[in-house]
């Protein structure tokens, strides 16, 4: 079974992470078998982090359950979350309680070896706290992110690396963790050789996508970051990333992305305050990796990502093909489904409902659907998210209400010969679609119900 390792360096890793794993739960098609995300963040506290965690341990707790046997239809949640790490987190040493100056022992260095770390480190550099990450600093990051190769941790990926895997990197280029670890980490699976499975790694398909700026923070006194610095930073790096990445071949395939029109976030340089809401580059973000994991690359490809031209929001008309064809289907259908198990699950869950009979009865009350549940609500809650932020990513009207038709931004419901309209017309395609469950087990066969049911209604009220 093949498997994709997903390097999520930083916040912005946590982030795109989070929205490829609500995709995997709608079904988009991944050409792997599993995804096994590593995060690489000295911000143990990072809300950002700690969310995506709590949501893939979320994810994994409905995947296990699952059993997909060959003649089951449904692709939600069909692509395994593997975790070789604890909380997914590849961990940053001897970072707790310490300054910058502390962490390479300053104190003990010689007199020459002070004053060169002076010329490249500022005082303020030198003073900085290690408990929240490197605060817009990659010259920092740099060095105390050298260490990664020589943990347990990775010794741990390396250990689980089989011939055939595939690894994608996730960072941004404006910051500080993502900017220094992106290289590195590049460089190590490349060249090191002081680990399990090395000469399959050195040799593994890699690709990356760089996240270029695509939003600003607040001017703040007691803040190290400053978001004016983004611009001359990404300019810095991209000049790196031509000479040191791109045009040695170390990588096969590497996404661009970023976007000219800006939200203006807080800013908290980490810690549980450092929980940004999602947005339309994250999600974009997912979608290269989703790409890379059904592409082959012959000689290295440096790709960005188009849209049809907008002047304000972003929906599905937004998409030029094969963008349209890989999300339309799997994502109006779950945001279906999440729709009517939150906003009707009263009727869904009642002896009304005649698809429970002998299939349902006890299920409601259960574990499945109580993870279930909580991951359809931050499903929601997601969409809402990129729907508020600037850009917005407008693909559903999120206040349809009784009308579950009048869901996708900018498309009208066709009309049909049926006696049934509204969630009337649901419960009647789900009771029809029970009947052609192949499926084993409940949860399995609520799954692929609905799936069945919404796939159908899709076709006839929403296809274009």
């Amino acid at each position: 079974m093949s498997k994709i390792f997903v390097f999520g360096i930083g916040g912005t890793g946590s982030r795109v992470l989070r929205s490829l794993a609500m995709m995997l739960a709608s079904g988009v098609k991944f050409g792997a078998n599993e995804i096994v995300p590593i995060i690489i963040d000295p911000d143990a506290a990072n809300a950002d982090l700690t969310r995506t965690v709590a949501l893939l341990n979320n994810y994994t707790a409905i995947r296990e359950t699952l059993q997909f046997s060959n003649d089951n239809r449904s692709r939600f949640f069909h692509t395994e979350i593997e975790r070789v790490l604890p909380n997914y987190t590849l961990r940053i040493n001897d970072t707790d309680d310490k300054s910058f100056q502390q962490f390479i022992e300053y104190a003990s260095m010689s007199k020459s070896n002070k004053a060169m770390t002076k010329m490249l480190f500022s005082d303020k550099n030198l003073e900085s706290s290690m408990e929240v990450g490197f605060k817009g600093n990659p010259n920092i990051g740099s060095v105390v992110l050298n260490q990664i190769a020589h943990s347990v941790d990775f010794n741990d990926f390396a250990n689980s690396f089989s011939d055939g895997d595939r690894i994608f990197i996730i960072s941004s280029i404006f910051g500080g963790t993502g900017a220094s670890g992106f290289p590195l980490l590049l460089k190590t699976l490349r060249e090191g050789k002081h680990f399990p499975n090395y000469d399959l790694i050195n040799k593994a398909t890699i690709g990356a996508v760089t996240i270029l700026p695509y939003f600003k923070l607040k001017p703040n006194d007691e803040s190290e970051i400053d978001s004016s610095t983004f611009i001359s930073k990404t300019k810095s790096a991209l000049a790196y990333y031509e000479n040191n990445i791109s045009k040695n071949g170390s990588i096969d395939a590497l996404y661009y992305l970023a976007d000219d029109v800006v939200n203006t976030y807080d800013n908290h340089e980490g810690g549980s305050a450092q929980q940004n809401a999602a947005h339309l580059i994250e999600f974009l973000g997912a979608t290269a990796i989703v790409d890379f994991s059904k592409s082959k690359f012959d000689t290295p490809a440096n790709m960005e990502l188009g849209i049809k031209e907008t002047s304000g929001s972003v929906s599905f008309d937004s998409f030029h093909r094969k963008m349209y064809e890989m999300l339309y289907y799997p994502l109006v259908q779950f945001t279906m489904t999440a729709n009517a198990l939150t906003q009707k699950l009263d009727v869904y869950r009642s002896n009304g409902f005649n698809a429970n009979k002998g299939n349902f009865e006890n299920f409601y009350s259960g574990v499945f659907f109580s993870d279930l549940a909580t991951f359809l609500k931050k499903y929601q809650e997601w969409l809402k998210e990129m729907k508020d932020n600037k850009r917005s990513l407008d693909l559903f009207n999120l206040a349809c209400g009784n009308k579950p038709f009048d869901l996708v931004t900018g498309v009208k419901p066709k009309r049909i010969l049926s006696k049934f309209s509204d969630y009337n017309l649901m419960t009647d395609r789900l009771n029809s679609a029970v009947k052609n469950c192949k499926s084993k087990g409940p949860e399995d066969k609520f799954l692929e119900m609905f799936f069945l049911g919404t796939e159908k209604l899709v076709s006839e009220k929403l296809s274009n």
